[in-house]
């Protein structure tokens, strides 16, 4: 069913939308290759976390998680893009509780934190006080390693912070 609710046109409309938006960017996109790596990410930090009974709900945060920017591109795209899910998933009749675990982490995956800061995370495995915060955490940081920072053009003009910027070698250390 993740198949047919990634390829609903629904969904594709908004991504057009965004790619139109984007389409003078000179930073990174929000596009649906963005939202695949994420879930790659995202599966395997679950995974090594002990949550691969969730794979379907993972695939389904990070496809979704960005989506909002095509009614709102700024940084409260989070919540337009849990109530797009939500209505498109009650469509699909997902269970209240899973869609309420989706929209929760699309709701609280913003924010960047230091390089260093996501390795500690996940090199001792560290969780938050709930499950829904976990998979927030764990959404924010498959986001933020899904960006090719080592080699983006815009480097030097990105109002990230340098020490928020991925290296060449993160794959490695998850």
């Amino acid at each position: 069913m993740v198949d047919e609710i990634i390829s609903d046109s629904r969904y594709l409309h908004e991504l057009d939308i965004i790619k139109e938006i984007e389409k003078d960017r000179i930073f990174c996109k929000h596009d649906y290759n963005h939202c695949k790596e994420v879930s790659e990410i995202l599966t395997i930090l679950s995974k090594r976390r002990g949550l691969d009974n969730f794979e379907e709900l993972s695939v389904l945060m990070s496809y979704f998680h960005d989506i909002g920017r095509a009614f709102r591109y700024d940084d409260s795209h989070d919540k337009c893009s849990s109530d797009f899910v939500r209505l498109l998933l009650e469509e699909y009749e997902y269970q209240e509780e899973d869609v309420e675990l989706i929209c929760y982490a699309i709701n609280n995956h913003s924010g960047r934190m230091s390089e260093n800061k996501i390795y500690d995370y996940i090199d001792n495995n560290l969780v938050e006080d709930s499950i829904r915060d976990t998979w927030a955490m764990l959404l924010r940081i498959a986001d933020q390693l899904s960006r090719n920072c080592y080699s983006c053009k815009a480097r030097e003009l990105c109002k990230w912070h340098e020490g928020e910027k991925i290296s060449e070698n993160w794959k490695q250390r998850i």
